[in-house]
């Protein structure tokens, strides 16, 4: 009886040792999952973002093209390439991204933050934990901050997901969208756009021998982003990307003058870009005025800037037999020269792609 219990005794004694070392070993295990750099995984990561018109109905899209990292001393970088939202019609892709995102000068949104490792230290006895964040995020050329709750779940010893515990909610007005999101609007047919938009994200980075991986996938990742923006485009897909460059009205000229101000180049060098892409396809350059002025003067004024604009795309490769120019003045108003906001509108190119 004597020999039982002291076989008894050690093996308690043998389990406590073990568990101990256990816990030393995930303690230890825990420091070093922090002191590593990590990277974003791709292919599981996701960033949503939720609109809503018409009186209640939400349409959700999604950033397909997003990368991260975060360094060893807590440094944390998330960039999400604007042109990659997705939301299943090209239509609204390509507004989405002319209209609102104005990729043409701001094809990004940079996210950064510091993350204070000693909190996360929590991580060493639990698998998951709640923490909040500072978000200083660059988009559309302003720079704002954003408080965050995020959901920090470790489920290996090489992998991390961070999550949107709730919605974060961006105002149009907070990054300079209140514009683009009336010509949104104007652009289906006046349907009011709630002016905010919920962001939601579930992100997941991987470390130690995930990394080689991970390199690769965002290497691919970067290859494809490159072909497509290489790919040829169809003549639908082509009519549709001039139609919306029409629709940005981001062409912008010297007062009275043909002279084309620098402001527009970012979006002609895109318009010529895409012309590129579809060779096939023949369109037209249109030039309208406002009322202002005499009649005789904004026809010659039209003329002139939008045979402007052909002269720069035909500079910028686009072959001239596929782009007449045009000029209407102010005989082809699509808002009542009644205050400046209606006449800018009226200040216009508009590209129009030839039936054949």
């Amino acid at each position: 009886m004597h020999m039982v219990k002291v076989a008894v005794v050690i093996r308690v004694c043998l389990a406590f040792a073990l568990f101990a070392a256990a816990m030393g070993w995930r303690s230890a295990d825990a420091q070093d999952f922090l002191n590593e750099d990590w990277l974003l995984n791709p292919a599981l990561s996701h960033v949503y973002m939720q609109t809503e018109k018409l009186q209640g109905v939400i349409e959700k899209h999604e950033f397909t093209a997003v990368q991260g990292t975060v360094s060893k001393d807590g440094d944390a970088t998330v960039k999400i390439d604007l042109n990659s939202i997705e939301t299943h019609i090209d239509l609204r892709n390509v507004r989405m991204r002319f209209l609102l995102f104005e990729t043409f000068k701001f094809p990004f949104a940079e996210i950064t933050t510091r993350l204070d490792k000693a909190k996360l230290r929590e991580l060493a006895t639990r698998n998951a934990m709640n923490y909040p964040l500072t978000l200083n995020v660059n988009m559309h050329g302003v720079t704002n901050q954003i408080q965050a709750v995020v959901s920090i779940t470790r489920t290996s010893d090489t992998t991390v997901s961070v999550a949107t515990v709730q919605p974060i909610v961006v105002t149009a007005e907070s990054f300079g969208f209140a514009p683009g999101l009336a010509k949104l609007a104007d652009a289906v047919g006046g349907i009011r756009i709630v002016p905010n938009a919920a962001i939601t994200f579930d992100l997941v980075f991987g470390t130690g021998a995930l990394k080689p991986e991970l390199e690769a996938a965002r290497a691919s990742q970067e290859k494809s982003r490159a072909e497509q923006a290489v790919a040829a485009i169809t003549t639908e897909g082509c009519e549709t990307r001039l139609t919306v460059m029409t629709e940005t009205n981001a062409i912008y000229f010297k007062t009275g003058s043909a002279d084309l101000d620098k402001e527009s180049e970012p979006l002609l060098n895109t318009g010529a870009d895409i012309a590129k892409r579809c060779p096939s396809v023949k369109f037209d350059v249109e030039g309208h005025t406002d009322s202002t002025g005499t009649r005789s003067f904004n026809q010659k004024l039209s003329e002139e800037r939008a045979k402007s604009v052909v002269d720069y795309l035909t500079a910028k490769g686009v072959a001239p037999m596929r782009i007449r120019s045009a000029g209407y003045g102010d005989t082809r108003p699509v808002a009542p020269n009644n205050s400046e906001a209606n006449r800018a509108k009226n200040r216009r190119i508009e590209f129009k792609v030839k039936k054949e």
